[in-house]
């Protein structure tokens, strides 16, 4: 009988750039193939030069993991965004094999209001 080693994460969808007018809610969403042994996800924004810990419903940001078939979705939600919510974020997929990262832009304008 084979055993198999195991194998890397594998990027399925990148995320994408957003244009957002505040206070509409992001939703970043990436796709990948997760690999064995288990891959651990990381959220990343260059604004807060950080990672995002694990975050609960109901506040601003909101982090999830939903697995279809083989494959499995992640998401990052900005509830009510706001300009100060502009910046880089990056998803990255690692496990002892390797790492698949992606990035994109998100700019949030300010609503106007005219009298």
């Amino acid at each position: 009988m084979c055993v198999g080693l195991g194998s890397a994460p594998e990027l399925l969808e990148e995320l994408q750039n957003v244009l957002m007018i505040a206070p509409d809610k992001v939703e970043l969403i990436c796709r990948i193939k997760p690999g064995d042994p288990t891959t651990e996800i990381h959220w990343y924004c260059s604004r807060f030069c950080c990672m995002f810990r694990e975050l609960t419903h109901g506040g601003k940001y909101a982090i999830e993991r939903t697995i279809v078939d083989d494959d499995t979705i992640l998401s990052l939600t900005i509830a009510v965004s706001e300009e100060t919510d502009s910046a880089i974020y990056r998803c990255v997929a690692v496990n002892k094999f390797d790492k698949v990262s992606t990035e994109c832009h998100v700019v949030v304008l300010r609503t106007f209001h005219i009298s």
